[in-house]
């Protein structure tokens, strides 16, 4: 079923079950709606509960990721240290939060499809990359601190949408585990980056020459991170 707003077309998608007590719409990319309903909600009406909200929708429409900025509905690739490795999506009512496991070149996502939102499919992602931040990025902290004799403070993972890590006056460190979507060099970059904030505070010359000292190629190091799928 298809509506369109202002020249806009999406992709109507209604979910129900006895859990629904009331309507609801969400968009979870540009180019799709869904209407969760109660299980008496008479489906002709659907439309209707859309044109309703349609300001709203216009209005939100710019906040939320394009499709397929991962394609969670039919499969796609999810990107993982440098490279993008396919999907098995395997539905399973029993739980509740989507759960991600690599094995064998393959991410098995398995996830209840009355509850899974597109959100929802993005936090498992990131709960994956969290749990396995300390076990990838620990030992390249062990490398470059070997190599630079710089050591922080203290070393901890968490999201951040707009820096991929920093680094405290105390010499607290901290990575943006969403790191685990590039190479191994472009993490490094990162972990050396922060290092070298231990030695110089910001961002001046001297700063970038010890970078350099260390990884001459950094700038063509920098230009992977502006690639992020999200």
């Amino acid at each position: 079923m298809t509506v369109t707003l202002d020249n806009h077309s999406f992709e109507l998608i209604h979910r129900t079950n006895k859990k629904i007590k009331r309507v609801s719409l969400s968009l979870e990319n540009k180019n799709e709606i869904i209407v969760k309903t109660p299980l008496k909600f008479k489906s002709h009406m659907i439309k209707e509960v859309v044109y309703d909200h349609k300001d709203w929708i216009l209005r939100t429409i710019n906040k939320v990721p394009p499709k397929n900025s991962f394609d969670f509905v039919s499969g796609g690739v999810v990107p993982f240290l440098g490279k993008n490795y396919p999907i098995e999506l395997r539905e399973d009512e029993r739980i509740k939060n989507v759960k991600y496991t690599f094995e064998n070149d393959t991410f098995l996502v398995q996830y209840n499809q009355q509850k899974q939102s597109y959100e929802d499919f993005v936090e498992g992602l990131k709960k994956f990359y969290q749990y396995n931040a300390i076990k990838i990025i620990d030992p390249i902290f062990d490398e470059w601190c070997f190599k630079t004799k710089l050591y922080p403070q203290n070393i901890s993972y968490r999201f951040n949408k707009g820096r991929w890590g920093s680094c405290s006056f105390e010499n607290n460190i901290s990575i943006n585990y969403k790191l685990l979507q590039f190479e191994k060099k472009a993490i490094e970059y990162v972990v050396l980056h922060e290092l070298c904030h231990i030695e110089e505070k910001n961002h001046s010359q001297r700063f970038w020459n010890l970078v350099s000292l260390y990884m001459p190629d950094y700038k063509e190091v920098e230009k992977t991170l502006k690639s992020k799928l999200f």
